[in-house]
């Protein structure tokens, strides 16, 4: 089964990316591409989703072998040569797509001529394609901002949720973080010591705490600050709890630190925070 989407040149030339062709090819055995050099001007990003296939090496010539979860970007202009197994053939989704956006993963395609990684959270990335397909089914103008949206946001996505080929533990490791991360905001008004957070995510303090520094960007101590007072905005700006009601409802021993503490975050104190965002002011 092929899908294969063209899309029309767009009438905005200010997109930070854009797709130039997009599909999905499964029960297709016999998909294969071989490119030369120079002759594709556009990343060509490929996910799998079932089955399997191979890319070749372009400096050595060596073909290695994928499999679902695995992906590749080759950059523009570079030689390409991938294609399905005849015996277990992938269900693969592919975009030719234009960017300058300097992202990690862009940069190294480039300085590399091909970037081979693992990648977690499919259902998003099926969901984000299966979007674009049904803009061009058919396609209108107007759509043009939401597909360029669709693409940024699968790149973002691959940014956070893929590792190099070789580096499937780490991508575990990574996303047994970021799933702490999510109980620890959904549960931040609770008392979180960073062993308890560390148990989340089955790792000694001090493993925790330096996994969760490289993953999230911040301390663990730093993350729940942020969860909170992001917890006591919404309660700030639609009830009227008192400051002391709000502070012990988002997990502050005492007012008086939860005052000194928001303030520092949001550079005014919450009664001020109130009256700017509350139900009681004008917003737009």
């Amino acid at each position: 089964m092929l899908k294969h989407y063209i899309v029309p040149k767009p009438a905005f030339s200010q997109y930070v990316c854009y797709p130039d062709l997009f599909g999905r090819y499964y029960s297709f055995p016999q998909h294969a591409e071989r490119r030369e050099q120079g002759q594709l001007n556009d990343y060509n990003l490929h996910l799998i989703f079932e089955g399997s296939g191979y890319v070749m090496n372009g400096s050595s010539g060596e073909r290695l072998e994928l499999k679902a979860g695995d992906g590749f970007l080759f950059p523009k202009h570079a030689f390409q040569q991938y294609g399905s197994s005849t015996d277990d053939p992938w269900d693969v989704r592919w975009i030719h797509f234009e960017t300058n956006i300097p992202l990690p993963m862009l940069r190294e395609a480039d300085d590399s001529g091909g970037w081979l990684f693992t990648f977690s959270n499919r259902e998003r990335f099926e969901v984000l394609t299966e979007e674009m397909y049904a803009l061009c089914s058919p396609f209108e103008t107007s759509n043009e901002p939401r597909l360029s949206a669709l693409l940024y946001e699968i790149l973002v996505e691959l940014v956070q949720h893929s590792v190099r080929l070789e580096g499937s533990a780490v991508l575990e490791k990574q996303n047994g973080i970021r799933a702490a991360a999510d109980q620890i905001r959904h549960r931040c008004k609770e008392p979180w010591s960073l062993e308890r957070m560390a148990e989340l995510a089955g790792y000694s303090p001090y493993h925790f705490l330096r996994l969760f520094q490289q993953v999230m960007g911040k301390t663990p101590n730093h993350y729940v600050t942020e969860c909170r007072i992001d917890a006591a905005k919404l309660l700030l700006a639609t009830t009227a709890l008192s400051v002391t009601e709000v502070a012990a409802m988002c997990g502050f021993a005492q007012a008086s630190y939860f005052i000194r503490v928001f303030r520092s975050s949001e550079g005014v104190s919450p009664k001020m925070y109130r009256t700017i965002y509350g139900q009681s002011a004008t917003l737009h």
